[in-house]
């Protein structure tokens, strides 16, 4: 979610039902055995402020790409009928290269995807990340690049954002040939491409920072 003006008592409701979303997440992740941590701002705020960041209105859950496949997988089967798993694998009009776990008669109504005919409901994001080799290389680059011009070219399909506001333009007009679902597969492919388990390196690729800044060593994250 982006930075907006919240009135003290929308803020506050807007938080309660966020951790309860996060509830539903670490049931599933501990009755499964699945790991999961707090990324960007949520883990600033969980460490700074002892909560959320006092103008932040989100939550943002990290996890390896094996346990993020394994949430997605457990979810899909055994979410409680409150809430909604929102991913291409849910929604043939999903657009982002992350999953969202919605409250199901909530309304959080965000202007990139007011026209979208999408469920609608407050969420906690939930992000994949994946391995890495480290090396500023071609590759990488590669990887990143197309990973953006995909979100690009949803945007662009979903009429989201106009062709001349995006990056990668002549990436969009390429891509736009395949159909939404079609897309979302390659991307997920490509943010899959480094195999190694157990490298040293990982990245977020759904990041909002340059993939550079986004690859990190494992062991920050673990144990």
């Amino acid at each position: 979610m982006l930075y907006r003006e919240y009135d003290d008592e929308t803020l506050v409701k807007l938080r309660k039902v966020e951790l309860e979303i996060t509830d539903e997440i670490s049931r599933i992740c501990e009755k499964h055995n699945i790991n999961w941590f707090l990324v960007g701002g949520s883990l600033l705020g969980a460490v700074r402020h002892k909560g959320f960041i006092p103008w932040d209105d989100d939550i943002d859950v990290g996890m390896m790409r094996k346990d993020y496949d394994l949430f997605i997988k457990y979810a899909k089967e055994e979410l409680s009928n409150k809430y909604y798993l929102d991913c291409f694998e849910t929604n043939k009009d999903y657009y982002l290269p992350f999953a969202k776990l919605r409250k199901n008669n909530t309304i959080f109504d965000e202007e990139e995807n007011h026209n979208l005919n999408n469920h609608k409901g407050i969420y906690v994001d939930i992000i994949p990340i994946d391995n890495a080799s480290g090396e500023d290389n071609i590759r990488q680059k590669f990887q990143a690049i197309m990973v953006r011009s995909i979100t690009c070219t949803m945007f662009y399909k979903n009429k989201i954002r106009p062709l001349k506001k995006l990056r990668y333009k002549p990436m969009v007009v390429i891509l736009s040939i395949f159909g939404k679902h079609k897309l979302m597969e390659i991307q997920d492919k490509i943010m899959r491409m480094y195999k190694d388990d157990n490298s040293e390196y990982v990245v977020i690729l759904s990041g909002s920072y340059n993939y550079k800044k986004e690859t990190n060593k494992r062991s920050i994250y673990f144990p």
